[in-house]
């Protein structure tokens, strides 16, 4: 009796939400910390639509430009610390505790003095921010930086830890409070409602967030590090491969600096046009940029977190970086590009949440800005890739072209265009950026079966690699 042969099952190309949340740690890390941003984006872009209602155009101008220095300045304090901690808590062992606290000292100490001077030289350092130079907003505005400062390590540790769904916690309680504490501060008549609102839900987070850390995730770490024999590689906890041998000191004070002044550069971009706004166009235009800025973000934060899972993912086996930097343009370029599309059609819709003045005043700005988030996926990737590789030089270089393009042709173009411009110089400058790269995509997409080069020499790392 002859057997029937069944017939061969064929592949079926997996939907959007299995291929980013199935079985690939590569893009399942990338899209639940994009979910966190995205769910911190959102109820942002809420909590700004009621503080835009409930306060007139100048405030809210006022205000976020309060809140975009005050970010700047914990960006700067930071000192680059969370990225450390995402590259390198996986290799920390039994370290792990003493290295976050030590991040979280240095980068308190450095906000301290560095809110504690701004609010000092306000009046001559930016006029339109003269209202923090008193003990009340002062106050208050170096609590927020410091605590701001702490927020940025702590998902840094969490990341590192393979907790990105405990991220996704931690930004929608900062963002659920936040809103409650606007909308409450708005009912009190509080003028600058909307920086201590932020600096209330950045305390709420902070208590909840380090409990957890503190209590539960890093004991469950001591834990698995206690069950592992001496020289036998470590299982992190979650979906990851080998945790690979400790970095030299020089490797990793090398890498902080150079990652450092990166940031710096991008810090720059992303929160000090809306202060130049407010001191040479006014609070009204700052005001329409900043929500514009609101809104674009939350494409920006799809690119940035989808890289920041390629070098976790790929730092470890850096000869699969070719196929991972293919999968994440081909998978998240889609997605992007839908996102871009829907957004540009609504721009009149989306910016009428936010009050009766914005559609008219931000309408062109917006759509440019998003545009620009596109060629901005191809130059996240390219970063993401230099930083696997340890080509740092390259990595300041991108940047240091992006920022000096945005700003030079913000300089030319807004004062033609007006705010306009502003969206353009973005939408250019990516582009300049991103096609250069893909010219020279060699140096950052290798064909999937090339060799990766060497890591620097200063590195430690083994075979297997740190996991970023």
């Amino acid at each position: 009796m002859s057997m029937l042969r069944r017939p061969e099952r064929q592949s079926v190309e997996p939907r959007p939400g299995r291929r980013f949340l199935g079985g690939d740690p590569l893009l399942r890390n990338g899209a639940l910390l994009t979910l966190a941003s995205l769910s911190t984006s959102a109820l942002g872009a809420g909590y700004w639509s009621l503080a835009g209602l409930r306060y007139d155009v100048a405030t809210v101008g006022r205000n976020y430009s309060a809140i975009s220095m005050m970010m700047f300045l914990a960006g700067v304090s930071q000192l680059n610390l969370a990225d450390v901690l995402v590259r390198f808590t996986p290799a920390a062992g039994r370290a792990t505790r003493r290295l976050i606290l030590l991040a979280y000292l240095a980068a308190v100490c450095t906000a301290l003095v560095a809110s504690v001077g701004f609010v000092l030289a306000a009046p001559r350092l930016s006029p339109g921010l003269s209202f923090l130079h008193g003990p009340l907003l002062g106050t208050v505005f170096v609590v927020a930086t410091v605590s701001y400062t702490v927020f940025s390590l702590q998902d840094g540790a969490l990341t590192g830890l393979r907790r990105a769904g405990w991220v996704l916690a931690e930004n929608a309680l900062f963002s659920v409070a936040k809103l409650v504490a606007v909308l409450l501060l708005s009912l009190a008549a509080a003028v600058y409602g909307i920086l201590a609102s932020w600096t209330l839900a950045l305390l709420v987070s902070l208590v909840f967030t380090n409990v957890y850390l503190f209590g539960f995730a890093l004991p469950a770490r001591d834990r698995a590090d206690a069950a592992v024999e001496p020289g036998e590689a470590v299982e992190p906890v979650g979906p990851a491969g080998p945790r690979p041998a400790d970095e030299s000191t020089r490797g990793v004070v090398r890498y902080t600096g150079l990652t450092y002044v990166g940031g710096l550069l991008w810090l720059a971009v992303s929160n000090l046009p809306q202060v130049l706004i407010l001191n040479t166009m006014g609070a009204r235009d700052s005001a329409y940029f900043s929500i514009s800025w609101v809104i674009t973000t939350m494409l920006y934060v799809v690119s940035t977190n989808m890289g920041s899972s390629l070098v976790v993912e790929s730092a470890g086996d850096p000869e699969r970086l070719g196929q991972a930097v293919r999968k994440v343009l081909r998978s998240t370029g889609v997605l992007l590009l839908g996102a871009i599309v829907l957004l540009i059609l609504a721009a009149p819709l989306v910016l009428r949440l936010f009050g009766p003045d914005y559609p008219r005043h931000a309408t062109t700005l917006l759509r440019l800005l998003a545009l620009s988030a596109l060629p901005n996926l191809v130059t996240a990737t390219a970063l993401a890739s230099f930083r696997v590789h340890r080509r740092l030089g390259l990595f300041v270089l991108v940047y240091a072209v992006l920022c000096a393009g945005i700003f030079g042709l913000c300089i030319v173009l807004v004062h033609r265009m007006g705010l306009a411009g502003m969206g353009l110089a973005y939408l250019l400058a990516q582009l300049a950026v991103a096609g250069t790269l893909l010219v020279f995509r060699g140096g950052w997409m290798p064909e999937p079966s090339a060799p990766a080069p060497a890591p620097a020499p200063e590195s430690m790392e083994t075979a297997e690699g740190a996991k970023r």
